[in-house]
């Protein structure tokens, strides 16, 4: 029988049978026949397991169950590591699922087989870049102690830490009594759309990734900015209790320069070492710029050369948007003792809007932060 025709339980038997039979021949001719034999009945078994192995994973692209760093062939061709979520293939392919652009046979599946896999995942590449210009729009994000774990975390920080004793030989040692503070951060969702018309699709690769991270990134990191400092719960404006002459300084006519000096007399001094100021830059120029000092010396200097603001009083100042002007609030802190945590990168979705002719991309992270430790940060009001 045509081995071509024959199924793969047939050529494995009749291999089986070649085995005994060539130990049993004695004319060449006949052993040379079999040699022969066999040879096609192997090409024809590995033909048919390789047609068995594509099958296997047409089945598994169809159900995501293929782990985007697995070598495979799509209609004949290794895709390799094309289409892992580091590749700048993979890449390229996400950006233009997300402008309609359309695919070869072989990027479609490449691409579904990875997407389907990372439920549709941003390329690293793409991620990188949104969480860079997020930290340079949102002034915090690069000074919180940040964290980028899936889920919902919790951990414990450092509470009420209290020195060594000195001891007296042979009396019993005492226990300190230092406490610690459990903190959960959960994911709160934070939402953009944006509105394009179909001439996305005539854009570069290039050029649109640079608008979709310019404009997605900007607005999610600002909303991010906005509830580190003035989330009602978690804040730095919820740090509880906010007490004159402990953790803040009042005055309805201020801010002066005794004001500032007693501000900076409560933050302990463990934390000057990485103390900045915290303030608007309405607030900074036209409330402190002016401050001078017994001596007429600015308690603000510029310092534009060492990429700060500048200083007040020696200390950096962190000039940030979101530090409300209503109460000419300054604060000066440790800010690392805010935690927060990005469990979900940026990512983006798309959806047509026929009624109107455009595309709208819905850009999206999930961000969650808490002052972990407040007793290093302090600030001055004129309303508390």
């Amino acid at each position: 029988m045509d081995p071509k025709e024959m199924t793969m339980e047939q050529i494995e038997a009749r291999l089986e049978e070649l085995e005994v039979d060539v130990d049993a021949m004695e004319d060449v001719s006949e052993v040379d026949a079999a040699i022969e034999e066999k040879r096609s009945l192997l090409e024809r078994k590995a033909e048919l397991e390789a047609i068995q192995q594509r099958k296997a994973e047409a089945k598994a692209l169809d159900e995501g169950t293929v782990k985007p760093d697995k070598k495979i062939e799509i209609f004949g061709k290794e895709t390799k590591n094309m289409f892992d979520l580091n590749s700048h293939e993979y890449r390229d392919l996400w950006l233009k699922n997300l402008q309609g652009k359309p695919m070869t046979e072989e990027e479609r599946a490449g691409f579904t087989q990875t997407s389907t896999y990372a439920t549709n995942a941003i390329p690293t590449e793409v991620a990188t870049k949104f969480f860079e210009k997020m930290k340079k729009l949102a002034p915090m994000l690069s000074e919180i102690t940040l964290l980028r774990v899936a889920g919902n975390i919790q951990f414990v920080a450092e509470g009420t830490r209290n020195s060594a004793a000195k001891h007296t030989e042979n009396a019993q040692i005492t226990t300190a009594q230092d406490t610690t503070v459990k903190v959960t951060l959960g994911a709160i969702e934070f939402f953009k759309i944006l509105a394009i018309s179909e001439s996305a699709k005539l854009m570069s690769i290039d050029a649109f990734e640079d608008w979709l991270v310019e404009m997605l990134s900007g607005d999610i990191a600002r909303a991010i900015d906005d509830y580190i400092i003035n989330d009602a719960s978690n804040g730095v404006v919820a740090i509880t209790p906010w007490t004159n002459n402990t953790n803040q300084i009042l005055n309805t006519a201020g801010p002066t320069y005794k004001n500032i000096v007693d501000l900076i007399a409560l933050l302990p001094a463990a934390y000057d070492a990485e103390a900045k100021f915290l303030v608007n830059k309405k607030t900074l120029y036209s409330k402190i710029a002016g401050i001078v000092d017994s001596a007429g010396r600015p308690i603000f200097v510029e310092s534009p050369e060492q990429g700060l603001t500048g200083r007040i009083m020696g200390y950096p100042v962190l000039v940030d948007d979101y530090v409300t002007t209503a109460n000419n609030a300054i604060y000066l802190g440790r800010w690392t003792d805010v935690v927060g945590n990005l469990s979900q990168d940026i990512n983006v979705i798309t959806y047509p809007d026929y009624d109107y002719g455009q595309v709208k991309y819905r850009g999206g992270a999930f961000f969650d932060s808490k002052v972990a430790k407040n007793d290093g940060i302090v600030r001055f009001v004129t309303t508390a």
